[in-house]
């Protein structure tokens, strides 16, 4: 059975056991669970109920949810296999901050995957880097190309740095990353983007850095200054489209340092790589 089936109660785990694509499930109570297979929606089984959620909660926390809450006050958890849980209810507040939540209502459970690509567009990209930026809305596999570029980059004989922030890209158990991220990888846990690039660069001095799912001006900035340092990066972002991205008033800054675009269409499926600096499309 799945990691993530392993969390559920064993009815609902059982309505997903055996389904191919499996990218996320969602749990709200009152609701039926909704699943995403290749990215695509559908409701599955019986209504969930507030036991559902506090099993799957208990268990994704070795039964220490109130041990978890300074991640739980960033609103997700990370389990063992590079699970990661969402969660929505009622926000606790101390001295101003949010400190955790309680009667969590909903969860959205991220399933991690390993694919291996068989595409030339990308063995073009990777034959020949470029600092790179992958785009897609969620659910389309950004985080499993991300993770396959690393091991590839890495086994290319590249010095990569992955900031894991939320601990998707290497699925670390004990400190040790059970994702195979290649043999010239060193990662850097649960630390904020511009807090891992400007400690990491000076120490490690990597040729690349890897990070998932940037998000604000500030990582934003971060990237740009790795580039001037002469590190490469690897980097995803939600967006539709490349133009989307490169017309944001703050994204629209990662067009000065990226080389290639790749937008994906679906779980291992590419549907295009544009080169900025020969301005076309890799065939």
């Amino acid at each position: 059975m799945e990691k993530y089936a392993l969390l559920m109660p064993p009815d609902l785990a059982a309505e997903v056991t055996g389904l191919d694509g499996v990218t996320e499930i969602r749990l709200r109570v009152g609701r039926p669970m909704s699943v995403a297979v290749f990215g695509a929606y559908r409701h599955i089984g019986r209504a969930v109920t507030s036991a559902d959620i506090d099993r799957v909660l208990a268990l994704a926390t070795d039964h220490s949810v109130y041990a978890s809450d300074a991640t739980l006050a960033q609103g997700y958890l990370t389990c063992d296999g590079g699970i990661r849980i969402g969660v929505c209810g009622e926000c606790v507040y101390k001295n101003g901050r949010l400190a955790a939540y309680r009667k969590i209502s909903s969860l959205c459970m991220r399933v991690p995957h390993e694919v291996e690509f068989s595409d030339a567009r990308l063995e073009s990209l990777l034959g020949d880097f470029g600092n790179t930026l992958i785009v897609s809305p969620p659910g389309r596999g950004k985080t499993t190309l991300l993770r396959y570029m690393i091991k590839r980059m890495s086994e290319k004989g590249r010095n990569v740095l992955v900031i894991d922030e939320r601990n998707e890209l290497s699925a670390s158990v004990d400190g040790i990353a059970t994702a195979d991220l290649g043999p010239n990888t060193d990662i850097v846990l649960y630390a904020g983007k511009t807090a891992g690039y400007a400690e990491a660069v000076r120490a490690m001095r990597p040729d690349l850095i890897a990070t998932d799912e940037l998000f604000g001006k500030e990582e934003v900035a971060c990237i740009a200054d790795a580039v001037r340092c002469g590190v490469g990066v690897m980097a995803t972002v939600h967006a539709d489209s490349a133009v989307k991205v490169l017309e944001n008033e703050i994204y629209g800054a990662l067009g000065r340092v990226m080389r290639y675009y790749v937008l994906l269409e679906g779980l291992g499926r590419i549907a295009m790589i544009y080169d900025k600096e020969r301005e076309n499309c890799i065939r």
